[in-house]
């Protein structure tokens, strides 16, 4: 298995949130919003490997069940299919998910590669 092209790279800037908050919604649209600029066709017939890096505040980071990895993973793969990159997040053969702390602005750094199998 091996990872081929690169197909996009983007960085969202932003609090990052899960749908464990109350403000997910506001963070799903932004991530749809910067997701809608790559034409579906980048994607389209493709497995991908999606590697998701977060920057989140040191007074948030270590919230118990709002951070985790597992939860910031489901709401990026969500968004990633409500913007039509994907028809269905088992299209994802490959997912690594980074969180850092941070002093200064929040933001995500989300990249797919193609997956040949």
């Amino acid at each position: 298995m091996m990872m081929e092209q690169k197909l996009f790279d983007l960085i969202i800037p932003g609090p990052i949130n899960t749908k464990s908050s109350s403000t997910h919604e506001d963070w799903s649209k932004s991530l749809e919003s910067k997701l809608h600029s790559i034409s579906s066709s980048t994607t389209h017939g493709r497995w991908l490997s999606i590697e998701i890096k977060v920057w989140i505040s040191n007074k948030r980071i270590h919230r118990i069940g709002r951070m985790d990895v597992d939860n910031i993973a489901k709401i990026t793969l969500d968004s990633i299919t409500h913007s039509g990159l994907i028809r269905d997040d088992s299209l994802v053969h490959d997912l690594h998910v980074t969180k850092y702390p941070t002093d200064g602005p929040e933001e995500m750094m989300l990249s797919a590669k193609e997956w040949i199998l």
